[in-house]
């Protein structure tokens, strides 16, 4: 991975401003991740993703991260702050295809794939509702599936097998769903919330180009300097000189 400068996280930002979450986030990838080849993100597992995604954080914005939302009881809002390290399994690291697995579960066998970004722009182009998306990953990611040596449609699949489908992905796959331990200060009560690192950073590198264009905008006007000029300077001397014309 390497250190994205102002000007390119400022290109990354523009080019997919309009674009769906999750191909914002492999944009955001293929910058940090130069040598890796084109869609070569976009065909690796979430988990994998959303890793590199919280390695990318830490990188541009720090270690540390924060979220609100509300007690699903008592509705009190809550606010958590915890760090990358606290939720993350792996090291960032460029992506590993990985080989098809296998379950083997009473008399069912099983040949499948992780889910990749791939298959989650494929499902939701589709314009489905969420029942029917779920249907249509389970079927691009299971490769085969056999009852008592006999094919069998992976949506006819019992539920506790699926389960155990479910579980064994996850154990591949850690980083693929991030939850939270939450508790309500007021109530007590105690629930698992997600964590969507993708709309996470989204939301950071927003907030940070918007401060950065209000930035340029004021040393642009101040000293004439052109763009490329005012995203040279150093983070320390560019905010010096900000602080200087708005004082």
């Amino acid at each position: 991975m390497v250190m994205l400068s102002p000007a390119v996280l400022l290109s990354v930002w523009e080019r997919s401003y309009h674009k769906h979450p999750i191909e914002r986030a492999l944009a955001m990838l293929d910058a940090a991740w130069p040598e890796v080849g084109a869609g070569t993100w976009a065909s690796a597992p979430i988990g994998q993703r959303d890793c590199g995604l919280l390695g990318l954080h830490e990188s541009l914005f720090g270690a540390e991260l924060g979220t609100t939302t509300r007690c699903p009881r008592c509705t009190e809002r809550l606010e958590s702050s915890f760090a990358v390290g606290d939720i993350r399994v792996r090291a960032p690291a460029a992506p590993v295809i990985q080989p098809p697995g296998q379950l083997s579960e009473q008399d069912y066998e099983i040949d499948y794939r992780l889910p990749t970004s791939e298959d989650l722009l494929e499902v939701l182009a589709g314009g489905i509702d969420t029942e029917a998306a779920t249907r249509e990953l389970l079927r691009r990611c299971v490769l085969s599936a056999q009852q008592a040596h006999q094919p069998i449609d992976p949506i006819a699949l019992p539920l506790p097998i699926l389960a155990r489908l479910g579980e064994q992905m996850t154990r591949e796959d850690p980083e693929a769903e991030i939850c939270l331990r939450l508790t309500c200060p007021s109530c007590g009560h105690a629930w698992r919330a997600s964590f969507d690192i993708t709309s996470y950073l989204w939301s950071e590198l927003e907030d940070w180009a918007h401060r950065m264009l209000a930035d340029i905008h004021s040393l642009a006007g101040a000293y004439g300097w052109s763009e490329r000029e005012i995203l040279a300077l150093s983070p320390a001397r560019r905010q010096l000189y900000v602080e200087m014309v708005r004082a």
